[in-house]
Order: C-alpha cells, then structure tokens, then sequence
C-alpha cells in the first residue's frame, strides 16, 4: 500500500419509490464528501430505491428505474469513490446489492449474500441470497458482479452488507489482506443497539485487521420502522469516528 484513503460514511434520511429525491440526497451527499476532500464514501443499503419498498421491489419499473438513477449519480462521481445501494437483477433474479463507482465507472458490483429474514425484515420475499461467486455483468454495467473485490489507490475493498455481518459464516471470513471492508445497513432502531453495532465494528476491524465502514439509514423511512443513522469507522481495533 503507497497511498492515503479518506474514507467517510455518509447516513441518508430516504423515501421509498421517491427515486427524486433520493438521488438528489446521494447526490448532496456526494457533492458534500468532495468538498471535505474525501477519496470514498459509503452510503447506506438500498438507498436508491429506499429500503422499505416491500413487493414493489417486485415491479420490473422499480428496478429499470433504480438503473437509470444510478447512472444519472454516476456522472457526478468524478474524482471520488463512492458506495451506493439498489437492487439489481441478474438472469431474471433480484438481488441486493451495492455498487462501488470511481471517476464515473463502475469498479464492481457486490450482492448480499445472507438476507434478513425475521422480525420486521422479509428479504427473502423479494431477494435472492448470492452464491455464485464472481461473475462478469456484461448487461448494462460492464464490471463484475456478485462477491467482489476491488482495488482503489492500491487498497483492497471488500463488502458485507448489513445482515452479511451478523451472520457466523459472514463474507469477511473469506477475505484475505483486505485493507477496508465496506458495510451499507439498513439496521432498524431497538433500545441499546447502537452500542451493540458499535461492538461489531470495532471487532471486525480487529479481528479482520482492517479498516471496517460501517453506515445505517436514517429516519422513520416507511410504516412502524426507524433507522438509528449512525456511521462507524474502525480501523484495527480502533473506532476511528462515529
């Protein structure tokens, strides 16, 4: 590594379907990072569509749409690295996943591979868990697809998203001399489960050796669900920021 990263998270307070507004938030946020000087910036799960779209997730318009979105927030990403969630789909499959854009090009496209699926959460219903490796997305997006990892300035990125993370047998298991690891949530509010996130965090950077970026939603999003909005940066052991 011969390089220094500003890294960042940035937490979003989104609508579900307000394909609008959201991008125009990403895009501030975005904007916001450059003028701090940020290399990369994460932002959270789904943030596209909004996490809580529920079986619109289903409709073929809403992913189309989330497509043409991302392209429109990718022309503003000149001389940043940033990390944006929506849903994509692959042979007629949808999954959950998070793009990691450089100076306008897609490095690579990461899909959630454990899905929440109790309590309030039903991923399964609209998602398919990934576990096919890494393939070449050739449709549209050009980069690979599924459990990717990419390189910017020489650091190597990997990603968990949110559930990915609290599961044993988590993606993080699997890497090798990964610099930063990469984690956009959509983790709903419940008493005292920041401080347990807040663990989680720290203890993956420790026990990875890494960098650990860790970015929830923010808000009363949709129906009975809040997000926390809490951002969390370690690095070996260390919480560098929150």
């Amino acid at each position: 590594m011969d390089s220094f990263l500003n890294i960042a998270g940035a937490t979003l307070n989104q609508t579900p379907l307000d394909f609008e507004g959201n991008s125009q938030r990403i895009i501030k946020a975005i904007e916001l990072a450059k003028n701090k000087g940020i290399d990369l910036v994460c932002l959270p799960e789904l943030c596209i569509t909004g996490y809580g779209c529920e079986d619109m997730f289903l409709a073929d318009w809403v992913i189309k749409e989330a497509k043409n979105q991302l392209f429109k927030i990718i022309s503003t990403t000149s001389n940043i690295a940033v990390a944006i969630g929506l849903p994509i789909k692959y042979n007629n499959t949808l999954y959950n996943s998070v793009a990691l854009i450089e100076n306008k090009k897609i490095l690579g496209i990461y899909a959630k591979q454990h899905l929440a699926n109790d309590g309030i959460h039903y991923e399964k219903r609209w998602f398919e868990p990934w576990s096919n490796g890494i393939i070449v997305f050739n449709n549209d997006f050009d980069c690979n697809f599924g459990n990717v990892i990419v390189k910017i300035k020489n650091h190597t990125i990997g990603f968990e998203i949110c559930e990915d993370a609290w599961v044993t047998e988590r993606p993080a298991n699997h890497y090798s001399n990964i610099d930063i690891i990469l984690n956009p949530s959509a983790s709903h509010f419940s008493f005292g489960k920041w401080k347990v996130r807040k663990k989680l965090v720290i203890n993956s950077s420790e026990k990875y050796r890494c960098t650990y970026v860790y970015v929830n939603l923010l808000g009363n999003e949709a129906g009975r669900v809040i997000y926390d909005g809490d951002v969390y940066i370690a690095q070996k052991g260390k919480l560098l920021a929150q």
